[in-house]
C-alpha cells in the first residue's frame, strides 16, 4: 500500500518564482507560529535524489526569502564533511544578509542516542552535542533527533535506554539554551504511546516532540503502519513544538492530496508548545520551488482560518 495515500482515508528557475510570492501576506491566527523551510525540500543529494536546482548549501537563505520564507531549518547531511569556523561565519553571514532566521537544526543518522551498548550510545550523545554547539552558533533555536527507529530490543528495554540517552542529550541542549525535539521516526518512535512515555521518562522543561505528519512506519518486512496518524497527533500534541508538514502532490485548489492539513493544524491548536511549522515538500511532479510555495501557502491558508 502506498503509505502516503494511507494517511489521507514546470521546472522554475531557483529565484524564478515571484510571481508565486508577491502577495499581502495574511494575518496569521497565531502570530507565535513560524513557517521554515526545510533544505532537503529542495537539495536531496545524499538522500539517493538528484538535485536539478543546483543550490549551493549558502544559497538556501537567499532562496527561502525569495520563495516567501523568514525561517529556516538546517540539515546536518548538507554541511562540508570539513566543517570549520569560516564556513559557519559565512552561513550566518548568509543569513543575516537574507534577512531570514535560523530555526530548528535537524541532526540523527549518525548513531543511536538510545543504543542499548552504551559505547555506541556515549559516542552518538558527543556526536550530536557537536551539532549541537553548531546549531547554537547558528543562533537555531532547537534541535532534532531520532531515537527509537530500529528494533533491535523490547519496547520496554529500549525506552529505558532512550530516555538515558535523551536526558543526557537534553540537559546538554539546554545548556546552549536550545530545545531537544524528539521526532516520530518509524520503529518504537512511531509509536505516540511509547514516544509520551519517552517524554514523560526525561521529563526535561527543553525537551519535546518534533511530529512529522507520515513518519508512522513501526516495522517493515512486512510494513506495519500505526492505523491513525490523525489519532497520533492528538496524543503527542501536548508535547509538540515544531513539526515537518511533508507534502508531495496538490490538487487543482492547492490542497494537500494525502494528508488533510486543515485537520492536522485544527490537532495542533492542543498543543500549547508549538511554533514551527517545518515545510518539507518531496514530491517530484512539480519543481521543487513550486511545491515549498504551495505548501507554505497552504499552512498559511489554514492558519488564517483556523
Amino acid at each position: 500500500m502506498n503509505r502516503r495515500k494511507f494517511i489521507y482515508n514546470t521546472s522554475f528557475s531557483t529565484f524564478g518564482l515571484m510571481g508565486l510570492c508577491s502577495f499581502d501576506k495574511q494575518l496569521l491566527s497565531n502570530p507565535n507560529i513560524k513557517i521554515t523551510l526545510t533544505p532537503w525540500s529542495l537539495i536531496r543529494s545524499g538522500y539517493g535524489g538528484n538535485d536539478p536546482l543546483n543550490i549551493n548549501l549558502l544559497d538556501i537563505p537567499k532562496v527561502a526569502k525569495s520563495l516567501g520564507f523568514d525561517y529556516i531549518d538546517h540539515e546536518m547531511f548538507h554541511f562540508p564533511p570539513n566543517l570549520n569556523q569560516d564556513y559557519i561565519n559565512n552561513m550566518n553571514n548568509a543569513i543575516e544578509s537574507a534577512g531570514v532566521k535560523s530555526a530548528v537544526m535537524l541532526t540523527g543518522g549518525k548513531g543511536d542516542i538510545g543504543d542499548k551498548d552504551s559505547k555506541k550510545r556515549k559516542n552518538a550523545i558527543a556526536t550530536y552535542k557537536y551539532w549541537i554547539d553548531i546549531a547554537a552558533e547558528l543562533n537555531c533555536k532547537a534541535v532534532r533527533n531520532v531515537c527509537g527507529e530500529y528494533i533491535t530490543v523490547p519496547l520496554k528495554e529500549k525506552l529505558n535506554y532512550a530516555i538515558q540517552g535523551v536526558k543526557e542529550l537534553g540537559k546538554y541542549a539546554a545548556s546552549k539554551d536550545l530545545d531537544l525535539l524528539i521526532e516520530n521516526h518509524n520503529g518504537y518512535s512511531s509509536d505516540p504511546e511509547w514516544l509520551i512515555s519517552l517524554m514523560k521518562g526525561v521529563n526535561l522543561k527543553n525537551v519535546g516532540v518534533l511530529g512529522d505528519f507520515t513518519n508512522w512506519t513501526l516495522e517493515r518486512n512486512p510494513d506495519t503502519f500505526y492505523p491513525d496518524p490523525y489519532k497520533g497527533f492528538e496524543i503527542l500534541a501536548p508535547y509538540i513544538r515544531a513539526i515537518s508538514a511533508k507534502s508531495e502532490s496538490f490538487d487543482k485548489n492547492g490542497e494537500e492530496i494525502n494528508t488533510d492539513f486543515k485537520r492536522m493544524f485544527s490537532i495542533l491548536k492542543k498543543a500549547p508548545n508549538f511554533i514551527y511549522a517545518g515545510v518539507e515538500f518531496f514530491g517530484n511532479e512539480i519543481s521543487r520551488n513550486k511545491g515549498s510555495v504551495y505548501t507554505r501557502k497552504l499552512i498559511e491558508k489554514v492558519l488564517e482560518k483556523s
